[in-house]
């Protein structure tokens, strides 16, 4: 990938919303060159898509959550029931999968303990788990989209 290429990347992170005449300005073209490279760089697949990046302090959402969920089960309609339950709660805004002693990491996003509390007995209500365990965030030290670019 040219440099270019990466700068105009780096900016978009940054900023969705910037003008083409604005972003050409940043790396020295005029906006049609510009506006080409961004829509070859989306139809190369490296911009997936553009959204918005609201307030979670304005939506009440004092908080991140980690979950740590062990299963026993690991077969594959386990597996798919618990994808569905992923994809149908909006308050998991991450899931991973991993390898040792915890199988799955949640971040879910929560007004309080109390909403925390509503969230776990709604999740153990719909599949097993052999635990769950809570941890509060007591700080955000860095929350970011921006992805490096240092790999490309």
């Amino acid at each position: 990938m040219k440099d270019i290429d990466k700068k105009i990347l780096q900016i978009l992170q940054e900023n969705g919303e910037i003008s083409m005449e604005e972003l050409g300005s940043k790396v020295n073209l005029s906006s049609s060159p510009c506006y080409r490279r961004v829509k070859n760089l989306k139809d190369a697949g490296f911009i997936d898509r553009n959204v918005a990046v609201l307030n979670k302090h304005k939506l009440n959402l004092e908080r991140p959550y980690f979950v740590h969920v062990k299963t026993t089960s690991h077969n594959k309609e386990w597996t798919d029931q618990f994808k569905k339950i992923i994809r149908d709660t909006p308050q998991i805004v991450e899931c991973h999968r991993l390898m040792g002693e915890v199988d799955y990491l949640l971040k879910v996003r929560l007004k309080n303990s109390e909403s925390y509390n509503e969230f776990y007995f709604n999740l153990i209500n719909k599949i097993n788990f052999a635990s769950i365990s809570g941890f509060p965030s007591l700080e955000e030290l860095k929350e970011t989209t921006v992805l490096p670019l240092d790999y490309v």
